[in-house]
């Protein structure tokens, strides 16, 4: 294969994604694709049909882009014990995904998620062409490490990329890998759409908040291991000092009457509450009405999307030392890293609040931050070398 783009090779890569939803790691995924096809690569990115007629989809994100995607294969996983009847979809998709994988001459396979993984898994094992399979992890407590995960890993995977210090330490002692096929590979952020630099709408008088107030954020599914209530308890707190203040909550969840509406009732603070449900379109407006952005607990897909994107805003965060969050933020430089406790939440955002020029000093350094590790470009390369990587391994000296 030649050279192109400055690349080592060109590469002919497949990508799985058995999920048809635009929700967690499916924009990301998209994104890679493209960047690895700017690369010079040959991308195609295999997904989930859509059951029905939506506005959000994989499929839909993929339109505009430069590489191909398809949808002939079912990837319908088996969830319920009643979804028995799929199991010929199954099959039919191994025999399938084996046959286009040799047909087209597929360099590597790179799965997403768990089903995409089996199916995808066994499909290579069964090609004639035998490429390099690798998993890339976006899971909040990282992949499932028990004796069964752990067999099919040693058995249908080449390796694994994962986006913290902390996972990749996880999976290298729970899988057995050899630390040299365990790549830590940072999530990227489109840092076009979210850039400081922009103008954006006036979200404020469309929320009706005072020009003077000051703004918390969170971008969140607002679902009960969020921890939400405990933000409200330190909001409350903050009021006493700061009474203009006002709590942004973008986002929603089957679980808000618990999570949020409750300890809002209960805390008496809901005049200072705003619940901005679920943004899409204006999502990056709102984002630029907050002075502050806090996190508690990433959500399922770890790699804490949202607040990628606030720092990439130029947002000082707060955060607790849940999952990566201590891995993004640089405490006391790019915001603060604080207990799981209302009271050092309030302290931290009473700081934040009150001192204008610590919120804009910090929320430079988060933004430079951004910019620096955050880069679409920089994570295509790193997954790119670690795809040569691997290929170099695999194949007779």
């Amino acid at each position: 294969m030649g050279a192109a783009k400055g690349v080592e090779e060109r590469l002919k890569i497949l990508h799985l994604f058995s999920d048809w939803k635009w929700t967690g790691p499916a924009e990301p995924v998209v994104n890679l694709c493209q960047a690895l096809q700017e690369r010079g690569h040959e991308v195609v990115l295999a997904y989930r049909r859509p059951p029905i007629e939506t506005k959000e989809s994989i499929q839909k994100g993929i339109q505009s882009k430069l590489f191909k995607g398809i949808d002939r294969f079912h990837f319908a996983p088996l969830a319920k014990l009643y979804h028995v009847y799929r199991l010929k979809d199954i099959i039919a998709d191994i025999r399938g995904i084996a046959r286009y994988i040799d047909q087209e001459r597929f360099d590597i396979v790179n799965f997403h998620n768990s089903h995409d993984h089996i199916v995808g898994g066994l499909a290579v094992r069964a090609s004639r062409r035998h490429p390099p399979a690798i998993r890339m992890d976006h899971k909040r407590d990282s992949l499932k490490t028990d004796p069964i995960s752990k067999c099919f890993f040693r058995s249908c995977t080449d390796a694994v990329m994962t986006f913290s210090e902390e996972s990749k330490k996880r999976l290298v002692n729970g899988l057995g890998f050899p630390r040299s096929r365990v790549a830590k590979v940072p999530t990227a952020v489109d840092l076009e759409r979210f850039d400081a630099r922009r103008v954006y709408k006036d979200m404020r008088s469309a929320f009706r908040i005072p020009p003077r107030s000051p703004v918390v954020g969170i971008v969140a599914r607002f679902q009960r291991y969020r921890r939400t209530d405990i933000l409200l308890e330190a909001i409350s707190l903050l009021l006493k000092d700061v009474p203009e203040v006002r709590l942004l909550l973008v986002g929603h969840s089957s679980q808000m009457q618990r999570s949020v509406i409750e300890p809002i009732e209960r805390l008496g603070i809901a005049s200072h509450v705003i619940l901005a449900g679920y943004r899409q379109d204006d999502y990056a407006d709102v984002l630029a009405c907050m002075d502050v952005f806090c996190l508690l607990t990433p959500g399922s897909d770890g790699t804490a999307r949202a607040l990628r994107d606030a720092m990439a805003m130029g947002k000082p965060v707060v955060v607790t030392q849940k999952g990566m969050l201590p891995e993004l933020v640089e405490d006391g430089l790019t915001g603060f890293v604080v207990p799981e406790t209302p009271e050092a939440i309030y302290r931290s955002l009473l700081s934040l609040v009150r001192d204008e020029n610590l919120r804009h000093a910090m929320g430079k350094a988060a933004q430079e931050k951004a910019r620096r590790e955050f880069r679409l470009d920089r994570q295509a390369e790193e997954v790119e070398n670690f795809y040569q990587k691997i290929l170099k391994e695999a194949r007779p000296a």
